[in-house]
């Protein structure tokens, strides 16, 4: 038969206290783009799942951005001419073009990574 040593806890000693402005900022620290809760949660020495119920203590949910559907116009052939709406000058075969709906046009390369695009996106009220 083993024996150990056994610790118990009480009163205050039981659990940790945690003020609503740091409630608050531990939350809002999981709402930035790329930021995960079990990250958060682990660097501030709490589970996970205390986080999610401050969350919703807090009425606090990560909306997804609204995403939606806009026309889309392949040419086919990179000597074809732009739309007439577009008064975009000639380009290499391989840019991405996109002709917002005021008029705005934006060109970039296939190697552009689409969080950054969306980032433009965003920058221009899209």
């Amino acid at each position: 038969m083993t024996s150990g040593v056994v610790e118990l806890l009480s009163g205050d000693l039981r659990r940790r206290r945690w003020s609503s402005e740091l409630k608050e900022r531990i939350v809002s620290e999981t709402l930035e783009p790329g930021v995960t809760v079990t990250d958060v949660a682990r660097r501030h020495g709490v589970d996970r799942s205390l986080v999610y119920r401050w969350r919703r203590q807090l009425k606090v949910e990560r909306v997804p951005e609204p995403g939606g559907f806009l026309p889309v116009t392949v040419r086919e052939k990179p000597g074809e001419a732009a739309p007439a709406s577009c008064s975009c000058p000639a380009r290499p075969a391989e840019t991405i073009e996109i002709l917002l709906p005021d008029g705005v046009c934006i060109r970039t390369g296939p190697s552009v990574a689409g969080e950054a695009l969306s980032r433009v996106l965003r920058a221009l009220g899209r």
